[in-house]
């Protein structure tokens, strides 16, 4: 399994429309939810990372407008090509958050927040500027990004542990 930052924007300049990952954890739906396509993801160093998407792999749900980590998400299919054949990988579908596919954090993590500021300033998908959407996670900063995720919510650690082990 890898770890991957998805980020996303609810506000995005010189456009109408945005999207936030609320919408993802309120969904009720029994199917895939749809994430990407070819609007969306238009960086080809994120068609690169989502080449390598497996189902199943982990993703940390970031609101970068917010600088705010919202949960975690599973993976229910690989990367794929919205449009098939153009050999442009911009979608992957997350599970369900109903079926054990998400989980959302009851307190959203602020990686500006002083007692987190130190280990975001050293992961490369949280520094500023930081060009894509998706961005790869290694196994050490997967562990100490998990690690400051349940700091953040001590009554969530069960909850956290859980879905990490339902995951691998």
């Amino acid at each position: 399994m890898r770890a991957w930052v998805y980020k996303v924007n609810a506000k995005r300049p010189g456009r109408f429309t945005g999207w936030h990952f609320e919408e993802y954890f309120r969904y009720r739906g029994r199917q895939p939810y749809e994430m990407g396509g070819r609007e969306w993801i238009r960086s080809p160093q994120s068609w690169r990372h989502l080449r390598r998407v497996r189902r199943g792999d982990l993703y940390i749900c970031y609101q970068a407008d917010e600088r705010r980590i919202y949960g975690l998400a599973r993976a229910a299919t690989n990367g794929y090509e919205s449009l098939p054949g153009s050999g442009i990988f911009d979608s992957v579908d997350f599970a369900p958050p109903l079926r054990g596919g998400a989980l959302r954090l009851a307190h959203p993590v602020s990686v500006a927040h002083p007692a987190a500021r130190e280990l975001f300033r050293h992961l490369r998908a949280f520094t500023v500027p930081s060009r894509g959407t998706i961005h790869p996670l290694a196994a050490d900063e997967l562990r100490a990004l998990l690690r400051c995720l349940s700091d953040f919510n001590p009554a969530q650690r069960p909850a956290l542990q859980h879905f990490l082990r339902s995951s691998s």
